[in-house]
């Protein structure tokens, strides 16, 4: 299991990054719940969509093409698609894998060849998005920050600055924020980082267990939906369903290294195991009709993890999307028009840099009416 690091959070929204897709200003708490902004670096606003190039810049053998590699020892993770799919959210950590500072980009896609822009960087502070449902066009972009002193949930509104969603009290760390379809309410994961030199004791920690939250995006209304804990399971990387009625998420038993994927509804009932076949599987998002998810898996007995898609109802074993040998590919997300799957991906087991890239996702799954799905009515509340 690959889990993405909590994020540490600062600055300020790039202006006209998300200009195509704003409409009104998203709420959140007071300006006064805020720390005072240090000076972020500058940012521009996205060039002009050039005529697309001949060809990708880097094909695979299996026919993944290379979006993006940062220069260094950068490593570019957790790729989410734009309303719109002409851009490709990420973040961006400056010092390898997981390590050190990072930022939130965005990249442009139309044309392929504009380079990153920036939506946040602080010298020493490190932002990261959740795979999947962070990005939406009113709303703007979820992700969390321990800007206030603890790991909460905040938001970047379209065209403003990060509002704070979430304050709690405790060791707890508030992670992996995944918006509704109509921006209103926000489903993330409850944990707590623990560096326990004894893996076994570590899987046995009842108290390090993962719980699922959701609230809405002004703050009110928080509600617990799994008690990791109590019921003696790790809960993480909840993701919101295109249609708004289910989630999908990872879980594992209290003791056991083996993650498997779970959905439920909106409301935190019939939670139900979608994952039955041996292998580690975690990181998923759902297709733009809601009817699959893609994720990561070792399904089959692999030794590293490829890209895999599920449908959620009706069996069906997973269907594999990736085959290159010898890299590990993670944290997936779909195209709102269901042709790609974005993805992040390394040579070799040990954790180093990662780099963007996309691959043609199997069969039609389309929003039901052929574009990206629009903000609709969630079953939230």
């Amino acid at each position: 299991m690959r889990m993405r690091r909590r994020g540490k959070f600062a600055g300020g929204l790039a202006a006209g990054i998300l200009a195509l897709t704003a409409c009104a200003d998203g709420g959140g708490n007071d300006e006064d719940k805020q720390p005072p902004n240090r000076p972020s670096r500058p940012s521009g606003s996205p060039s002009p969509a050039a005529p697309p190039p001949a060809k990708p810049q880097e094909v695979r053998a299996d026919g993944a093409e290379l979006l993006h590699r940062e220069r260094g020892t950068g490593s570019a993770q957790n790729p989410a698609f734009s309303p719109d799919g002409k851009s490709l959210l990420f973040t961006a950590f400056h010092g390898g894998y997981n390590e050190g500072a990072a930022a939130l980009r965005v990249l442009p896609l139309e044309g392929r060849t504009g380079r990153p822009r920036d939506l946040l960087d602080e010298d020493d502070q490190a932002a990261v998005n959740l795979p999947g449902s962070s990005w939406r066009p009113s709303a703007g972009v979820a992700f969390a920050s321990d800007r206030a002193g603890r790991d909460e949930i905040w938001v970047l509104t379209p065209g403003g600055r990060p509002l704070r969603v979430t304050d709690h009290e405790g060791d707890s760390g508030y992670l992996e924020p995944s918006f509704s379809p109509d921006g209103e309410w926000i489903v993330f994961q409850e944990s707590v980082q623990r560096e326990d030199p004894d893996a076994r004791a570590a899987l046995a920690d009842r108290t390090a267990l993962g719980s699922l939250w959701k609230v809405r995006r002004d703050g009110t209304e928080q509600v617990r939906l799994v008690d990791g804990p109590a019921g003696r399971t790790d809960n993480r990387e909840p993701n919101w369903s295109p249609r708004g009625d289910r989630l999908v998420f990872q879980r594992r038993e209290l003791g056991s290294e083996t993650w498997a994927l779970y959905v439920m509804n909106a409301d935190g009932s019939g939670v139900r195991r979608l994952t039955t076949v041996e292998g580690e599987h975690t990181d998923a998002s759902w297709s733009p009709d809601g009817r699959s998810v893609v994720f990561s898996s070792t399904s089959g007995g692999l030794d590293l993890p490829k890209i895999f898609v599920l449908p959620v109802d009706g069996g069906g074993a997973p269907v594999r999307v990736t085959r290159e040998r010898g890299t590990y590919d993670g944290a997936p997300s779909w195209s709102p028009d269901g042709r790609w799957i974005a993805f992040e991906s390394h040579p070799g087991s040990a954790d180093r840099p990662t780099a963007l890239w996309r691959v043609p996702a199997p069969g039609v799954h389309a929003a039901p009416t052929g574009r990206p799905a629009r903000e609709q009515r969630s079953s939230g509340g």
